[in-house]
């Protein structure tokens, strides 16, 4: 149960115990009052009821106050309380203890800036090795060492480029990795203005700009693969953030489904 709206699952349920268990029991029961849609209205002279009545009517209250546990725990208030306080607060799931697999579908929305870096670290991680790793590549053609350092040096300028320019064109949007097919469409603005900055800081340090056209064609070709690989493998184990309807699952969401199963057993 979802518990999205409580006053209509309270009042489905009060209504149901209200035709099913307790209209009938009325007929039989000295009231003052008319019976009619608002029961609540209705006095009822127990004194004049036998013991197997007030039996099934100790039955009914303790439907009610179970229900009323049951809305309380899941972290909402009862209507007469809301009428109290004449707050109409809502609550999304995650603020209630019923918040079971949908914790797995919470997000922040997108502002492309570099705070969509911050909440999506491990798609940023992923970024980082593929420009290391092309840094690499190009240092084996040239016959250069590949130690860790060597490839963070060679990679500096691209990594800088990238993380100062593609947050804000939308490379970390949940519409970047909506689908394995909008991998391209997301990736493309901050990849073109991102790998083209840092080859500028790249020749800025070396003292070699403009970079030969050659080295151009090939940095902007070998990183926008790279980067399009890693995000495809992040889109298959991770799954689509697509804010659709339907989406694709990835690979690695079974563990995070027994992990949050877990919690709540």
């Amino acid at each position: 149960v979802a518990f999205q709206s409580h006053d209509k699952y309270h009042l489905s349920f009060k209504r149901t115990v209200d035709l099913v268990v307790v209209s009938p029991f009325l007929n039989k029961l000295p009231l003052n009052g008319k019976i009619n849609d608002n029961l609540d209205s209705l006095k009822l002279d127990e004194s004049k009821i036998s013991n197997s009545e007030k039996e099934r009517l100790a039955f009914i209250q303790k439907l009610t106050l179970e229900a009323d546990d049951i809305v309380r725990t899941a972290g909402f208030s009862l209507g007469d309380e809301e009428n109290d306080s004449k707050e109409d607060v809502e609550k999304s799931i995650r603020d209630t203890q019923w918040s079971g697999q949908s914790e797995m579908e919470e997000f922040k929305a997108s502002s492309n800036s570099f705070q969509d870096v911050i909440s999506r670290p491990f798609l940023a991680l992923g970024d980082v090795t593929a420009l290391v790793i092309f840094a690499s590549i190009g240092r084996s053609n040239h016959g250069e060492g590949l130690d860790i350092g060597s490839a963070l040096s060679t990679a500096f300028p691209f990594i800088v480029g990238w993380l100062a320019v593609s947050p804000f064109l939308g490379s970390y949007s949940r519409a970047a990795t909506a689908s394995q097919s909008q991998i391209a469409i997301g990736l493309a603005p901050g990849w073109l203005l991102g790998i083209s900055s840092g080859l500028v800081i790249r020749g800025a340090l070396k003292g070699d700009f403009p970079p030969p056209t050659p080295f151009i064609a090939v940095s902007l070709t070998a990183t926008f693969v790279l980067l399009y690989l890693w995000r495809s493998l992040y889109i298959a184990a991770f799954g689509e953030t697509s804010d659709g309807e339907y989406r694709k699952a990835g690979f690695l969401e079974i563990f995070k489904m027994v992990g949050t199963l877990l919690k709540r057993w």
